[in-house]
């Protein structure tokens, strides 16, 4: 495969699931020998957005911060985008990662200066028609989706010319085979639970009422992490640490608990959980509410499968579930095994590969023309 120099236009080293797919396969393609350059937003435009906050680490050499933001009450308008910065260096292909605060008018006004540079990507993130209609005035060469919902629920009202740029590529599951478990003093001798990221406190509702009867039968923590702002919840099991780990270290604290509880509430929105492509492989068992988004995640008619899945809400099934996972040893070590082999299935390296197919044939035919 001939060295390949990728753009990509998107959020980076942040605590956004838009942020993350482009950190999983960038990095993957700079595993494989290709060279990444990063148009990134500026931190002050960027982190006044809830989903956004940057994470503890410093910015790559190669990462640029070329384009502000604009408010999602004015999206599509707003923002800015400083195109003599982007086309100061090289790309062969230019990759876009859709957000909701993305200044795509701003983009439209200068993205045929890109295209005379290299073609053009979108990585479509967006999961209602309402956000992604502007996206669709641009003439993009390629359109990713993660799964079949975005064609037939979104994508389909625009029409077959857009359709046939389509191409179904899922989101990358991140495999470390490296990294050890962290378990902190205070789980010595507990069973311990992990949730962290930056959800809405409501959504942490069910799990707090199904541990608050569970610890009157079992020793238990629960490890609360988030990028700010502390719980309102003052149980004696409860440790909140304020942090935005880098995806190492969050690995490392799932590995060493005993079950990640991963509120998600519901939402009309084609919607998946990128908080779960990071640590799946991990092999913990993750408990999901049967939200959106993991209605694409198979489990048995009881729920258990690569996650185990409650009914949102049913505090009691969720009990009796957590219940199970902590007695039953084999199906505690059966979610482990299938959640390691979905997420294998999923593999940053498969999706990096996928993404680069993809665009060597967007080159060859762009040097056919």
């Amino acid at each position: 495969m001939a060295h390949i120099k990728i753009a990509i236009m998107s959020r980076w080293n942040a605590t956004c699931g838009i942020s993350l797919h482009a950190e999983i396969i960038g990095r993957k393609f700079i595993d494989m020998k290709h060279e990444v350059i990063i148009f990134a937003p500026t931190l002050g435009s960027a982190d006044t957005n809830w989903h956004h906050k940057h994470l503890d680490i410093k910015d790559e050499v190669w990462v640029h911060r070329v384009y502000e933001e604009t408010e999602e009450y004015f999206y599509p308008y707003g923002g800015k985008v400083d195109i003599n910065e982007i086309l100061k260096w090289d790309f062969d292909i230019f990759i876009v990662e859709s957000h909701v605060r993305f200044p795509i008018y701003e983009f439209k006004k200068v993205v045929n200066k890109i295209k005379r540079k290299a073609p053009i990507l979108l990585v479509l993130h967006l999961g209602y028609i309402r956000d992604v209609e502007p996206f669709m005035e641009i003439k993009w060469d390629a359109i990713t989706v993660f799964d079949r919902r975005f064609i037939d629920e979104i994508l389909v009202v625009f029409g077959s010319d857009i359709i046939k740029k389509v191409f179904e590529i899922p989101y990358p599951y991140v495999i470390l085979n490296e990294v050890k478990p962290y378990r902190p003093d205070f789980a010595k001798g507990k069973i311990l639970f992990i949730t962290y990221g930056r959800q809405p406190l409501m959504e942490y509702l069910d799990y707090i009422r199904a541990l608050r009867k569970l610890s009157q039968k079992y020793d238990i923590v629960y490890w609360i992490i988030r990028s700010d702002g502390k719980t309102p919840f003052n149980e004696e099991w409860i440790v909140e640490w304020n942090q935005r780990p880098d995806l190492k270290t969050i690995y490392s604290y799932v590995m060493g608990s005993e079950i990640h509880l991963l509120p998600k509430g519901e939402t009309r929105a084609v919607a998946l959980s990128s908080t779960l492509s990071q640590v799946l492989y991990t092999g913990t068992p993750t408990i999901v509410p049967n939200t959106r988004y993991f209605e694409l995640i198979p489990v048995d008619k009881n729920g258990f499968g690569p996650v185990v899945k409650y009914t949102a809400g049913n505090t009691i099934e969720l009990y009796k579930k957590i219940v199970t996972l902590i007695e039953n040893d084999h199906l505690r070590r059966r979610v482990s095994k299938e959640a390691k082999k979905y997420a294998l299935k999923y593999s940053d390296e498969i999706i990096a590969k996928k993404y680069l197919d993809l665009i060597e044939n967007l080159l060859s035919e762009e040097s056919a023309r």
